[in-house]
C-alpha cells in the first residue's frame, strides 16, 4: 500500500451479487476495487492492477480460491499481500487448509459489510508493518552484506547457533556444507590461527566475550581475514541458560591496505629492503637491548663509489638494476631475511640490511664481538660489492665505502650512533686510501668544524668572498706568457686563507662546486674583458672543472651563458680536467669535449702521467694540452721520473699536443725541461699567482733572457 493512493482490493467471487454487494461495501469505505469472476481472471488482474489486498471467494470453478492463493504466495509480488478468504464453509479442516495455504485471514458468509470494512482496515495496517519490518530487515541484510558483517547467535548449553546468511558468505560457503555447532567453525580457520581461535572459544562458553582478528580458509584456498565481536546475550542469564553473540566482518581489504601502507612507509620499492625509517626503528630497539644486556651493536654505513656515472652513462633503469644487484648481495652476505614487521613494537628486529638513501645501504649487527670482528666484516661487505655485475651488454665493476661505529663505544643512543658511522662514512669517501672508517671522536670535532665550514663557504660564494688569481705560463721559447691558470682562494674572515683541498673538496661533497665555479667562471671572463688590450689576442685563460662540473648536463649551457654574458670569445678560455674524470665515462667525455672544441674552447689534462695515461683514450678526446704533474717535475733528478717526463713530452709532441711543466721551482728543473722540448712553464720559479692587473703588468714585461 502508498501513500499516494487509496488502499486497492480485488474482489474475487463468482457469484455476481457477491461480488457487487463487496464493491459497494468497500467503496463506502474509501476503498478501491477490481473485479474478477473466477481464478484465472484473478491471477491476470492481480498481475495488472497489483492491489493491496485480495478478498477471495474459496469455491469457484476452475481454479479454487486455495488455488489461487497458493499461485499467488509463489510469486515475489504475491508473497507478502494480505489474501482474504471468503468461505461458507464453517469446518476445522477448510480452515486449517486456508491458512496452509497462505490465507491471511477469513470471513464466513453469510458477509457482515459493515463488519469487513473494519477487519480489511486492520489488515492492511497489518499489513503495512509487516513490510516496513521486512524492508528493515533486507536493509539490514544489505547494510551487512556491503560491510561483509555477519551475526550468530550461539546457545551454548546445547551447542545450537544459528548464523545469518551473511556469516556463511563470509566463509564462501552455505549452511549445509558449513558444519553444526560453534566448533565446525574451528574446520575453516587457517591454521596457524586455529588454536588462538579455540583459546577465545573456550573463554566463550564460560560466559567471556572477545575481540580477535584471524584468518580463515575459502573452499578455493584463499585466505581472507575476519575480526570477530563476541559478548554475552543477557548479562543475567544463568550457566544453564548461556547466549551468546557475535558479530564477523571480513576486514581482508583493510588488512591489505595497511599492509601496502606499511610497505610504503617502511620498505624501499625498489630493492625490497627496509629503508631509513625501519632502519632507525630497528636500530632504536638494538640500541635498547644492548644498554640492557651491557652488549656491544654496530652499524656500517656502506656507500656506492660514483654512482651517479651508472645512471648519467648507462641509464636510469640499468642503475635500478645496479642497485638491487647490491642490495640482495648485502643480504645474502648478512644473511638477513625480509622482515614481516617494523620493531617499533617491540619485538626483536630482524632486519641486518636497509637502504638509507639512493646508493647507501645501512648495516646493524647486534651482539657483535670486537672491533676487528666488525671490521672483517666490513671489509667482506666489499668484497660483495666489488664482483662484476652483469646487465645486458655490459659489465660493470663497483667499489665502496664503508663507515663503521660501536655502540656503546661511540655513541649512548641509536641515533647518535647511526651519525656516527655516517660521519666515518665521509672520512672513508674524502680520504682516498681509506675504503673502511672507524668512527673515532677526532672525526666528529672535524665533522663539527666542517660542518660550520660549510655554511661559512655557502656565504662565501654568496656574498662574493672568494677571490681569483692567476699564475702565469711562461713560453720560454718565445720569451713572454702566453697563458695563465684561474686558481680561486679564500680568505676566510675568522680562520684565515682556508687551504683549496680543503674547501674544495667540501664543495664537491655539497653540491656547491658547480656555483663555485660559475663564479670562477664569471670572474675570468669579467677580468678578461676588463684589461681588453692589455692581454695579447691569443692569450688564454685555463680553469679547473671538477669531476662533479664536467658531469653536470647544464654544462655547455652554463659556459654559453657566462660567455655570451660578458662579450667573451670562446678561444679565451681553456678548461683542465684530470685524467680520472674524464675517464670515468670515455663516451661522455668524448662528446662534451666535442661540444667545448666546437664552441673554440681549448682542453689540458692535468696532472697528466698519475692516472690512465693511455694513448688510445687521447686519440679519441678532443685535448689540446697535456700538463705534467709537479710530482714528476721534483723528481727529475731520479731516473724514474726523468724517463716519465720524456715519455709524457714525447706523446704529446707525437699527437700535435701542447705540453706544460708546471711547480717549476729551479733553474735546474727548467734546463732539463728545455733540453727535453718542454718550452711551457708554470711554477714559482717565474711567477707566483697574482691578480688579474698584476698579471697584465706581468704580461707586458716579463721578457725570458
Amino acid at each position: 500500500m502508498t501513500a499516494s493512493r487509496d488502499p486497492h482490493v480485488l474482489v474475487v467471487d463468482d457469484d455476481p451479487l457477491i461480488r457487487m454487494m463487496a464493491v459497494e461495501a468497500l467503496r463506502e469505505g474509501g476503498l478501491t476495487t477490481v473485479e474478477a469472476e473466477d481464478g484465472v481472471q484473478a491471477l491476470h488482474a492481480f498481475d495488472a492492477e497489483h492491489p493491496d489486498l485480495v478478498l477471495l471467494d474459496v469455491l469457484m470453478p476452475g481454479l479454487s480460491g486455495f488455488e489461487v492463493c497458493r499461485r499467488l504466495r509463489a510469486t515475489p509480488a504475491g508473497e507478502l499481500v494480505p489474501i482474504i478468504m471468503l468461505t461458507g464453509l464453517d469446518d476445522s479442516e477448510s480452515v486449517e487448509e486456508a491458512f496452509h495455504v497462505g490465507a491471511t485471514d477469513f470471513i464466513s458468509k453469510p458477509i457482515n459489510w459493515t463488519l469487513l470494512r473494519f477487519r480489511i482496515r486492520y489488515v492492511l495496517r497489518s499489513a503495512q508493518l509487516l513490510k516496513e519490518l521486512v524492508r528493515n530487515k533486507e536493509s539490514l541484510s544489505s547494510a551487512q552484506r556491503i560491510a561483509r558483517l555477519g551475526s550468530w547467535e550461539w546457545s551454548v548449553p546445547d551447542d545450537l547457533v544459528q548464523r545469518s546468511p551473511q556469516y556463511y558468505r563470509l566463509f564462501g560457503q552455505r549452511a549445509e556444507s558449513f558444519g553444526d555447532g560453534m566448533g565446525a567453525l574451528l574446520d575453516h580457520v587457517y591454521g596457524p590461527d586455529r588454536a588462538m581461535v579455540d583459546a577465545a572459544l573456550s573463554g566463550a562458553r564460560n560466559g567471556a566475550g572477545y575481540q580477535l582478528t584471524y584468518r580463515i580458509v575459502w573452499p578455493d584456498g584463499s585466505v581472507r581475514t575476519l575480526l570477530e565481536t563476541v559478548e554475552r546475550a543477557d548479562e543475567g542469564a544463568s550457566a544453564a541458560a548461556l547466549l551468546m553473540e557475535g558479530s564477523a566482518q571480513d576486514i581482508t581489504e583493510q588488512v591489505e591496505a595497511q599492509r601496502r601502507i606499511r610497505q610504503l612507509a617502511y620498505f624501499d620499492p625498489l630493492t625490497g629492503l627496509p629503508n631509513r625509517e625501519f632502519f632507525r626503528e630497528s636500530l632504536l630497539a638494538a640500541a635498547a637491548r644492548c644498554l640492557r644486556n651491557d652488549s656491544r651493536c654496530a652499524v656500517m654505513v656502506v656507500d656506492i663509489d660514483r654512482f651517479a656515472r651508472i645512471n648519467d652513462s648507462l641509464g636510469p633503469e640499468r642503475g635500478d638494476q645496479v642497485l638491487q644487484v647490491i642490495g640482495h648481495r648485502l643480504r645474502e652476505s648478512m644473511g638477513d631475511r625480509a622482515p614481516a614487521e617494523p620493531a617499533g613494537g617491540g619485538g626483536l628486529p630482524r632486519l641486518k640490511v636497509a637502504r638509507l638513501a639512493a646508493d647507501e645501504f645501512g648495516i646493524l649487527l647486534s651482539d657483535v664481538g670486537t672491533v676487528d670482528d666488525v671490521l672483517a666484516t666490513a671489509h667482506e661487505l666489499l668484497h660483495a660489492v666489488r664482483a662484476p655485475i652483469r646487465v645486458p651488454g655490459q659489465e660493470i665493476t663497483l667499489s665502496a665505502r664503508v663507515g663503521v661505529a660501536l655502540m656503546p663505544d661511540h655513541a649512548a643512543d641509536a641515533d647518535a650512533l647511526l651519525k656516527a658511522a655516517e660521519t666515518a662514512l665521509n672520512r672513508a669517501k674524502r680520504v682516498s686510501r681509506d675504503q673502511v672508517a672507524l668512527f673515532s671522536e677526532e672525526m666528529k670535532v672535524a665533522a663539527f668544524l666542517r660542518f660550520t665550514l660549510e655554511g661559512d663557504l655557502r656565504r662565501a660564494i654568496g656574498e662574493d668572498e672568494l677571490q681569483v688569481l692567476y699564475q702565469p705560463i711562461i713560453d720560454v721559447d718565445r720569451r713572454c706568457v702566453v697563458k695563465a691558470e684561474a686558481l680561486v682562494r679564500w680568505p676566510h674572515s675568522s680562520r684565515g686563507a682556508v687551504p683549496p683541498p680543503e674547501f674544495i673538496s667540501l664543495a664537491e661533497e655539497t653540491g656547491m662546486i658547480v656555483p663555485l665555479t660559475r663564479v670562477v667562471l664569471e670572474r675570468v671572463c669579467n677580468d678578461i674583458a676588463e684589461l681588453g688590450a692589455a692581454l695579447p689576442d691569443d692569450f688564454r685563460i685555463s680553469i679547473n672543472l671538477s669531476g662533479v662540473n664536467f658531469m653536470d648536463p647544464q654544462l655547455i649551457a652554463t659556459v654559453r651563458a657566462v660567455l655570451d654574458g660578458a662579450g667573451v670569445a670562446a678561444a679565451r678560455i681553456e678548461f683542465e680536467l684530470t685524467e680520472t674524470v674524464l675517464m670515468r665515462d670515455l663516451d661522455y667525455a668524448t662528446t662534451i669535449l666535442a661540444q667545448l672544441r666546437e664552441m673554440g674552447i681549448r682542453v689540458a689534462v692535468d696532472d697528466f702521467g698519475t692516472g690512465y695515461s693511455s694513448l688510445a683514450y687521447l686519440r679519441r678526446l678532443a685535448v689540446d694540452t697535456l700538463k705534467i704533474d709537479r710530482s714528476f717535475v721534483s723528481e727529475l733528478d731520479d731516473g724514474q721520473g726523468m724517463a716519465i717526463v720524456r715519455a709524457v713530452i714525447g706523446l704529446a709532441h707525437s699527437l700535435g699536443l701542447e705540453v706544460v711543466a708546471e711547480g717549476v721551482e729551479t733553474t735546474a728543473q727548467l734546463d732539463t725541461l728545455r733540453s727535453q722540448g718542454c718550452h711551457l712553464i708554470q711554477g714559482y720559479l717565474f711567477a707566483r699567482p697574482m691578480t688579474s692587473r698584476a698579471l697584465a703588468r706581468t704580461v707586458a714585461s716579463v721578457v725570458i733572457g
